[in-house]
């Protein structure tokens, strides 16, 4: 067979594949968004090592698991899909199942609690203090733990706030913090854009 007709062969197959096919696993999908956390118990987070974090909860039931982590946990560092608001419930499901899978404990379906609590994302606008000091604690818990906070200034990135629209500015370490920041900021309930002008300090060291 010639090498384009194998080649083109090789484009049809590719092509009638379902893009299902492709999708991350729940490993994956956990080991890129929410390990970060719950490997360490970073932010009180429950370890997937450990059974004894989980105990309690998985006494509410997989769907209510589910919920926390598709809508947040008041209160806590668990944001709103862990604060990555472009992941899609099929992944934040596959993410908490393979948490659960790990623990090889006895978790029902539904359990004892109901699932009646709303969801943590508000139809009213949030004001802009009140966002920048939500941002502000986001950013402190889930990517600068060791920062110090003064004011709307947390670490090296001060939070500004005008219509529901944040702005980041400021140096940080590197890129892979800026792109936490920017996740992490939105998923905090009332933000509506982010600006993201944060600098990567790495980009300026030389060998």
């Amino acid at each position: 067979m010639p090498v384009f007709v194998r080649i083109l062969a090789a484009l049809a197959v590719t092509l009638i594949v379902p893009a299902e096919a492709f999708a991350a696993s729940g490993e994956e999908i956990y080991r890129l968004r929410c390990a970060l956390c719950h490997d360490s118990g970073a932010t009180q987070a429950p370890r997937v090592s450990q059974p004894n974090d989980w105990r309690q909860r998985v006494e509410k039931g997989r769907a209510a698991l589910l919920r926390s982590a598709l809508e947040g946990v008041r209160d806590t560092a668990m944001l709103p899909r862990a604060g990555f608001a472009d992941l899609p419930d099929n992944d934040v499901a596959a993410a908490v199942d393979y948490m659960l899978g790990t623990l090889k404990l006895s978790i029902p379906e539904t359990g004892k609690e109901t699932l009646t609590t709303q969801p943590l994302r508000p139809t009213a606008n949030v004001d802009d203090a009140t966002l920048v000091a939500s941002v502000t604690e986001a950013l402190r818990t889930r990517v600068l733990p060791r920062a110090k906070v003064e004011g709307a200034r947390v670490g090296g990135i001060t939070v500004e706030a005008r219509d529901g629209r944040i702005a980041l500015r400021g140096m940080v370490d590197s890129a892979q913090v800026i792109r936490a920041a920017e996740d992490t900021t939105r998923g905090v309930v009332g933000v509506v854009a982010v600006e993201n002008r944060l600098i990567a300090a790495d980009l300026f060291e030389h060998d």
